[in-house]
């Protein structure tokens, strides 16, 4: 009896430890499966808050009267599904210190395989109410560059008078600086060949400067996110994302409020011919 038990007792480490093994490999194997399923699960997870109902006509904005607001000629917001389903009539029509909303850029893919859910109706929608329109892609630093921009070229089809792709860069990694840049480079350099644009590298001012304030990206104009009353220090900005918390009316959900650093005709260079 006691030479069973010990021969029991000996046999745990070994099945723990195949156990162990077996999962890791299912993991590696079932990876992208994995990320795409426990997306879906977090989306669901994450619904909308309804606790907050913003869509009243008369609905006061503190787009005026509780954030700093930089100066500018030309504003606008940028949204993902988060923002749930945007009424874009009651966007239209909003006013704030004799400024609108002119453009708006929205969320369309991320990584290799996850489409915003609502990218196609905000992608109708605001070009059908008048705004000047972008899509960005969230950059996944894990996965190919080829790969996440096939799945964006296939899902955004760029035409007259839309404005340029944009990078959407503010995932950390344990890659290395050089691997980083070279996949996000990679990305710029394939939506630059694909819509004959320069595309927009947006990015957090800390993040850049830690990352990628060198002169291979000098050359990308730049969507600053600073949450300050100064403006970002890189020459070459070209939007500043001054807030995440703006309340506009069509918007159940915060929403980022962007300005851009030059005249309505500066504005309108960018735009796709």
């Amino acid at each position: 009896m006691v030479r069973k038990k010990k021969h029991k007792k000996k046999l745990w480490p070994i099945l723990v430890s195949a156990a162990v093994i077996v999962l890791l490999l299912l993991s590696i194997i079932f990876w992208r499966p994995i990320v795409y399923y426990t997306k879906i699960a977090y989306h669901k997870v994450n619904a909308i808050s309804p606790k907050v109902n913003r869509n009243k006509a008369n609905r006061a904005t503190n787009l005026e009267d509780g954030i700093f607001i930089p100066k500018g000629e030309v504003y606008g917001i940028d949204f993902s599904r988060h923002q749930g389903e945007i009424d874009f009539l009651k966007l239209a029509s909003f006013r704030f210190k004799f400024n609108q909303i002119n453009f708006v850029y929205m969320k369309a893919t991320e990584s290799s395989d996850w489409k915003d859910m609502q990218f196609d109706r905000n992608w109708k929608l605001s070009k059908e109410f008048g705004f000047l329109r972008g899509a960005y892609h969230f950059f996944d630093p894990h996965v190919d560059p080829n790969q996440q921009m096939l799945f964006y070229f296939k899902t955004v089809k760029l035409k007259s008078g839309d404005l340029p792709p944009m990078l959407d860069v503010e995932q950390e990694s344990r890659i290395s600086t050089k691997e980083y840049r070279n996949k996000v480079k990679q990305c710029l350099l394939l939506m630059e060949k694909h819509y004959k644009m320069k595309p927009i590298l947006y990015i957090n001012q800390d993040f850049y400067q830690t990352y990628f304030a060198t002169e291979e990206f000098e050359m990308y104009p730049l969507w600053i996110s600073r949450l300050k009353k100064t403006p970002p220090s890189q020459e070459n900005w070209v939007f500043w994302q001054f807030s995440h918390t703006g309340i506009i009316p069509g918007i159940s959900e915060d929403v980022d409020v962007n300005v851009f650093k030059g005249s309505m005709a500066d504005f309108k260079i960018l735009l796709k011919k």
